[in-house]
């Protein structure tokens, strides 16, 4: 009875430990974010210092102006593409041409798409005038968090109780693993699909490839929104228009953007977790059917675990 008590009360007190430093990391969101993506820029730093052999506070320099200068572009080419493509979906949807309520609905998600998309660079845009001296401090945070990694990439946990201190390192270590090989695979993706909706895109002869290319491609990321919404309407209202053959070739770059990109996503996660890709595909095409778009999320976790399984004796050839 004693040894249960005194377990009981060990894991309430560490529960209640890790809780009190999650509130206090929303509570100083700034510092934690700056940390969080020096974290993150970690072995770009290793790899030019040690690499290419480049003084270190050279690097941190150059990265911390490469990062808020890349961070600014993006806004930047995100609020200049919606300017452009907005008033064109605008048009077509008040348009005569997709009076059915089936084709406005689409269209319509295909406007909450694209507004969705901008919206998020101008209230960023937005929330950095507004918090000024947060994103001050979030810079501080940053590049002081890039030379306190040199030592170790970890060095925050010196923060934490000792008594957990190797606890909480050790799963933030496989958290952080995890995460920024998702991203690694997510960006490359964006990037793939990006490449071939702008070589589409030029082919069809579209005006403003890039920007339209670039549009579809984030929307193909957010929840519930692919490229689908946006290239469906599109081909059908080319139908509409007699243009059968720009609906068809619309249609042809739809699939095989999509095969490609699952094709290439699945021989991605199987080069990083070291599974065979018919393997990495059936496991993906499993958690999108029971999941839904929740799914594409959950993959690499049941990838993870798939590599785990695949390790006990059990499941050994």
């Amino acid at each position: 009875m004693n040894n249960l008590f005194n377990f009981s009360y060990e894991s309430t007190k560490k529960i209640a430990l890790l809780l009190s430093y999650l509130l206090l990391m929303i509570v100083v969101s700034p510092i934690t974010l700056g940390i969080f993506f020096a974290t993150l820029f970690h072995p770009f730093l290793l790899f030019f210092y040690k690499k290419l052999r480049i003084p270190y506070v050279l690097v941190v320099f150059f990265t911390t102006i490469s990062f808020f200068y890349g961070m600014y572009f993006l806004v930047r080419f995100i609020i200049d593409s919606f300017i452009i493509v907005f008033p064109q979906i605008q048009e077509l949807v008040n348009s005569d041409i997709f009076s059915h309520p089936i084709l406005q609905a689409m269209m319509e998600a295909a406007l909450s798409a694209v507004d969705q998309i901008a919206s998020v660079g101008i209230n960023l845009t937005k929330e950095l005038f507004s918090y000024f001296f947060e994103v001050i401090i979030f810079i501080m945070a940053f590049y002081f968090s890039l030379f306190e990694s040199k030592r170790d990439r970890y060095w925050f946990f010196i923060y934490t109780p000792k008594s957990v201190r190797q606890t909480w390192k050790s799963y933030f270590e496989r958290a952080m693993h995890l995460f920024t090989t998702f991203l690694y695979v997510e960006i490359r993706l964006l990037i793939v699909t990006f490449l071939l909706l702008v070589l589409g895109f030029w082919l069809l002869g579209f005006s403003f490839p890039w920007q339209k290319a670039f549009f579809i491609a984030l929307a193909d990321c957010l929840p519930f929104f692919g490229i689908g919404l946006i290239l469906v309407p599109l081909a059908i209202y080319f139908y509409i228009v007699d243009k059968v053959i720009l609906c068809i070739a619309i249609i042809v770059l739809y699939i095989f953007i999509q095969t490609t990109r699952q094709l290439t996503e699945s021989y991605l996660w199987a080069s990083t977790f070291h599974v065979r890709t018919i393997h990495t595909f059936f496991i993906s095409a499993a958690s999108v059917l029971l999941f839904g778009f929740y799914g594409i999320l959950l993959s690499p976790f049941f990838l993870l675990l798939a590599v785990k399984l695949k390790e006990k004796s059990i499941f050994a050839r």
